[in-house]
């Protein structure tokens, strides 16, 4: 984030009193508890939100070099993302048009072209047909370019990588970011380096992950034993970049930046926790030293793959620094592995005995809020509910 724009975050915080709720936002909330639960609803959302909007799938870092690649779900297909020769990126249906196997999997190593693991059938990394093995004459009547891997739209911008499965002829870095790029460009996101990446399967709704990352108001009581200590539970910094909310949360040692007598020695991020929400698929985080990226999959209303991916300034040179980010990822698992996931199971739960009509989000909660708005107003602009 350039040092003007954290200047103008930090001013917003002249005079404020940390006891108090801010900001609050002109109204609160009321959402039907069954948009978390109702598996006809959750069949709209898969198709509209998550297989036609654009998809945050990743960092650049993570597919650098000609034929390294990245997987992802865009609402039950599955997708690769492959690094051209030429430095672009390609993405395609993965699966092999002979019988649907996965041409990419594994760690994403750099391969010179993707060859099917079921009969062999080798592609270029373009996703044209280069042969049949061995059977060839077998396959005579069916034209090697009708057998192309089906293309999948993708861009890549700012360091990060987009794809959308349905209607994304125009898709840029541009128009998936919605206006946030004017704080992404700052973080030079296309400089880091890919450390580690955990996957766990969550018995709950995939908007359960995303609004454990709305509010700081959990912090206090959630979190008293962790990191209560260190966070301004009452404030936090929230703008909204079309449909994608961004939510600061902020360490209790900000409010000396703004003790400082001159705004040029003023440092904001060193004292954040800044959430980028893109919704429907996921947030980028800066904390401090490093970027994380959570990436939310629904496998059913009642199911979601959560992906957590870790990034560094630069790869790590020695056992030491390994440790470190490690150590890192340890922690912060730790945390919402052991304190915000299990509450959302059995907030899951709740939601799902139909006991609640719905749910009530505060003024002091703007993100959460504009997140929901943000759901409900694509699925009904697709005409679903």
């Amino acid at each position: 984030m350039r040092h003007e724009r954290q200047v103008e975050l930090l001013r917003r915080l002249k005079g404020i009193d940390p006891a108090s709720p801010w900001p609050l936002a002109p109204a609160s909330m009321r959402n039907p508890a069954k948009h978390y639960v109702d598996p006809a609803r959750f069949e709209h959302e898969r198709q509209v939100l998550f297989r036609g909007h654009p998809q945050l799938i990743g960092l650049s870092c993570e597919c650098r070099e000609p034929g390294s690649s990245v997987t992802a779900d865009l609402g039950g297909v599955p997708v690769a993302i492959v690094r051209q020769r030429d430095g672009s990126l390609r993405g395609f249906v993965n699966a092999c048009r002979h019988r649907g196997a996965p041409v990419v999997s594994g760690d994403g190593a750099a391969r010179p072209r993707l060859t099917c693991p079921y009969h062999g059938w080798v592609y270029e990394l373009d996703g044209s047909l280069h042969a049949r093995p061995h059977a060839e004459e077998a396959f005579a009547d069916v034209p090697k370019a009708a057998c192309a891997l089906k293309p999948v739209a993708v861009a890549e911008g700012y360091g990060l990588i987009f794809a959308q499965y349905e209607g994304g002829a125009n898709l840029t870095a541009d128009k998936a970011l919605c206006g946030a790029q004017s704080e992404i460009a700052g973080y030079g996101l296309d400089t880091f380096a890919f450390i580690e990446a955990r996957e766990t399967v969550c018995d709950f709704n995939w908007k359960l992950v995303l609004d454990t990352f709305t509010e700081s108001y959990h912090i206090r009581t959630l979190h008293k034993d962790s990191i209560a200590a260190t966070y301004l539970a009452n404030v936090s910094i929230c703008d909204t970049f079309g449909p994608h909310p961004r939510m600061i949360g902020l360490l209790k040692t900000v409010l000396e930046e703004i003790e400082k007598p001159s705004e040029a020695d003023w440092q904001f991020l060193p004292h954040t926790t800044a959430q980028y929400i893109f919704m429907p698929s996921g947030l980028i985080t800066y904390q401090r030293d490093h970027i994380e990226l959570w990436r939310v999959t629904p496998l059913s209303a009642d199911r979601t793959i959560v992906r957590t991916s870790l990034y560094a300034p630069e790869p790590p040179a020695t056992d030491k620094a390994r440790a470190y980010w490690k150590k890192n990822l340890d922690m912060l698992l730790d945390v919402t592995g052991g304190e915000d996931f299990p509450l959302m199971a059995r907030i899951h739960r709740s939601l799902k005995s139909g006991a609640l009509d719905e749910l009530v989000y505060g003024r002091n909660e703007p993100a959460l809020s504009h997140l929901h708005r943000s759901i409900n107003a694509a699925l009904a602009a697709a005409g679903a509910g």
